[in-house]
């Protein structure tokens, strides 16, 4: 790293930024996952028993922490270079003596920083409610992790390729949206019809949300070394494409 000093300004600011409406990046989400959590969690606490010998509640909060992770990552970054477009300030950032190693890194911290802080504070709301047992907390960790590091890089991509904030929140609305719920967040994927099931397994955030769960839980519908081999390969990707578009100021020259 040549510029130490840089990135970590250029990480202040981006913390700042978010940090600036904290109601609407942090307690907002917070809030509207323990409505899920009271809604789905509570209303049917007493109609499912249990899954594989996990209350329903316990089964859903890894779940419900994901979603704060995944859309906070996302919306960290992405928000962040699209205003910096629309404000014309995206010649600034090109500029600033920092290499696009360094870009990527302040940015990407930001984002998991602010990805991981809903997580927990929804991690910690959630205790009120459930009992965890806490089978692995290496999965916890590591899952956590690598879910936020996924969508944090997602969202540089959609902040450099998008032009506008319509293209964003398309995303977030018909692609983010439908592929978290049908993830696994509320059921088990095992009881699905065997070609429901087969479709999911094309779907990233059920790798990710098995992980997950697994770390809570125990509950393993997938392996776990397939799953992790999937979600870091897709992570490795994903940020090596995001530094090359940053380095060739793919849509961003302009």
């Amino acid at each position: 790293m040549n510029n130490p000093l840089g990135t970590w300004t250029l990480f202040k600011r981006e913390n700042a930024r978010f940090m600036k409406v904290y109601i609407q990046t942090i307690l907002a989400p917070v809030v509207s996952n323990l409505l899920f959590l009271t809604i789905f969690g509570l209303s049917l606490r007493s109609a499912v028993v249990s899954i594989e010998g996990v209350g329903y509640l316990e089964f859903i909060v890894p779940g419900l922490i994901l979603m704060g992770i995944i859309n906070n990552s996302y919306q960290n970054p992405s928000s962040s270079l699209i205003i910096t477009k629309y404000q014309g300030r995206i010649a600034d950032l090109l500029t600033i003596p920092l290499k696009s190693g360094e870009i990527l890194l302040a940015m990407i911290g930001s984002a998991l920083l602010r990805g991981l802080t809903v997580g927990l504070i929804t991690y910690l709301t959630a205790l009120y409610f459930v009992d965890f047992t806490y089978p692995s907390l290496t999965a916890i960790f590591t899952g956590g992790i690598l879910v936020s590091l996924f969508f944090s890089f997602l969202g540089v991509f959609m902040g450099i390729w998008a032009d506008e904030f319509d293209k964003t929140a398309f995303i977030t609305n018909f692609v983010l949206m439908p592929l978290t719920f049908l993830g696994g967040v509320f059921y088990p994927i095992t009881t699905l019809p065997d070609v429901f099931q087969t479709i999911s397994q094309a779907n990233p955030i059920v790798y990710m949300v098995n992980i997950f769960r697994y770390g809570f839980t125990g509950i393993e519908e997938i392996s776990l070394t397939t799953s992790y081999i999937i979600v870091i390969t897709m992570v490795v990707s994903l940020g090596i494409l995001d530094y090359y578009l940053l380095k060739k100021g793919w849509k961003l020259q302009d």
